[in-house]
């Protein structure tokens, strides 16, 4: 009988490891079919941290020994935000009965010059001829 394990998402940028909040976590896994079944989709809070989610695991009674099934489920997890690249992990192992904490560092986008976010477009005038 499977039973569950769960993950916290924790998104940050910096080596100081500042919480970034707002950003979209998206954990899923692919079928056998090749689609993908999405199992949450949240936005990190203040502390760049999300709920935990519960995701099935195999019991691990099954793994115990050689040439048995692996005592975890793979899961895909997928980061994003508008100021920072993507972020996307494949195979995060989930064990039955263990709260798991995956950190996801983000790198900021590249900024417009003058650091203006919205800065607009440089309209170029015709040169006289």
């Amino acid at each position: 009988m499977p039973q569950t394990g769960s993950l916290i998402v924790r998104a940050f940028t910096s080596n100081a490891q500042l919480p970034v909040s707002g950003a979209t976590v998206i954990i899923s896994s692919q079928e056998e079919d090749g689609r993908r079944k999405v199992f949450s989709i949240q936005t990190t809070d203040e502390s760049g941290g999300t709920a935990p989610v519960q995701l099935e695991a195999p019991d691990k009674d099954l793994s115990a020994g050689p040439g048995r099934p692996a005592p975890f489920s793979n899961y895909s997890l997928v980061v994003e935000h508008p100021e920072y690249y993507l972020a996307t992990f494949e195979k995060l192992q989930v064990f039955p009965g263990v709260e798991t904490v995956q950190n996801v560092p983000l790198v900021p986008l590249p900024q417009p010059a003058g650091g203006d976010v919205n800065a607009a477009p440089v309209v170029v005038t015709p040169q006289p001829l």
